[in-house]
């Protein structure tokens, strides 16, 4: 079985691959971001004027991966992103928020140390943690940036005629930025971009995603 692979340059730190939100894990990361959510709401005072402080969000969008590609095996660099997210808002535009995503998947290949070539399927899925600041710059409309880390899992998957996978867990920055419009002062339209990056094996790179969002506020 093949056991290294090298990818194309980083965005970030000048190493490999770009893409944003995977189905990889998403029983057992949804599980853990939900219990943290509620672990959250249950330990935070919440004052009688308090309104619109917490809010969720769902998210859907593209991904992209810039992985190295062999004539042998198919290579497609681009996948669907999903996100779930729950946020708390304190003082003048802060907030502190706890995501899922997931990137879908992408193919793609490389030559092991023999000199064969071998391809397969990749999948990221991440739990991210984020401080933010919201600024409203217009009547309804808003641009808000975050910043925090991310536990991300990535898993690769060999194709025929290799078997077998391989997947390791790590914790990566995360940045996003959102632009958002208020339909009512409860609902809001976002249009979110958000970048961290994954490894496994001696992959690593960037992790990006764009995606429209719809945020409840109550």
């Amino acid at each position: 079985m093949p056991s290294s692979m090298l990818l194309c340059p980083d965005l970030i730190d000048g190493a490999a691959m770009s893409i944003a939100f995977s189905t990889l894990p998403a029983r057992p990361a949804a599980g853990c971001l939900v219990s943290l959510v509620l672990t959250a709401v249950a330990l935070t005072p919440i004052s009688a004027g308090a309104a619109n402080d917490f809010s969720i969000a769902v998210g859907a969008g593209a991904a992209r991966g810039r992985v190295d590609c062999v004539a042998s095996f198919p290579c497609d660099r681009s996948g669907t992103s999903a996100s779930f997210a729950a946020a708390y808002r304190f003082g003048d535009g802060f907030d502190v928020r706890a995501q899922y995503f997931g990137a879908g998947s992408f193919k793609g290949g490389d030559i092991s140390p023999l000199g064969t070539e071998f391809g397969g399927t990749f999948k990221v899925g991440a739990i991210g943690f984020t401080g933010g600041y919201t600024w409203t710059f217009a009547p309804a409309w808003d641009l808000s940036g975050r910043l925090g880390f991310a536990s991300v899992r990535t898993r690769f998957e060999y194709a025929i005629p290799f078997t077998g996978s391989a997947s390791k867990t790590t914790t990566q920055p995360l940045a996003g930025v959102s632009l958002g419009y208020a339909v009512t002062p409860q609902i809001r339209l976002g249009i979110d971009y958000d970048a961290t990056r994954f490894k496994v094996h001696t992959t690593h790179g960037p992790l990006q995603l764009l995606g429209v969002s719809t945020q409840y506020s109550f």
